[in-house]
């Protein structure tokens, strides 16, 4: 018994060969199109970071923004022993028993944070004043949130400068 083969017209190994470069093609672009994706989201890259900071100055809180990219503030949570305050005022009151306003501050809650941009959330001048704050809030537990964006929505949480995911619920 001979064998034969299967004729194959020329035509059709040129379709199947163009089909197949047409969908290696394909896989291709998607898989370029994934590596672009992810780089336009590293290229605006916000890494916001906040330290205290005290001495002959006073004492103050410097948030700043180490990332390439601007960085949307969602939302700043300030907590004294565990428990949420609303604001500075408060937390400057439960620190000191008494309604201190001698302070100065900014409010970062909705603003957007330029790459490179530097502010204080507060400042207190007056050096007698800041040590005792300093004081108090070393023998308390005190965390301060940061909640931001990038503008792609990739959120992150900023406790000082440990940065965690987060969706700034």
């Amino acid at each position: 018994m001979k064998f034969k083969f299967p004729i194959v017209k020329t035509e059709v190994a040129v379709a199947f060969a163009a089909i197949f470069v047409s969908t290696a093609t394909l896989f291709v672009y998607i898989y370029q199109a994934r590596i672009m994706q992810t780089q336009q989201q590293v290229a605006v890259w916000p890494h916001v970071e906040w330290l205290p900071s005290w001495g002959d100055h006073g004492l103050y809180v410097e948030v700043s923004n180490k990332g390439i990219g601007p960085a949307l503030v969602k939302k700043v949570t300030i907590k004294l022993d565990g428990k949420e305050v609303r604001n500075l005022d408060e937390m400057f009151q439960l620190l000191t028993d008494s309604v201190f306003q001698d302070f100065g501050y900014s409010t970062i809650q909705g603003r957007v944070l330029a790459a490179g941009e530097k502010m204080h959330a507060f400042v207190i001048s007056d050096k007698a004043v800041a040590d005792r704050i300093r004081e108090v809030l070393t023998k308390r537990n005190f965390e301060y949130e940061i909640c931001y964006c990038s503008v792609f929505n990739d959120c992150w949480i900023s406790n000082g400068t440990q940065i965690t995911e987060s969706t700034c619920d």
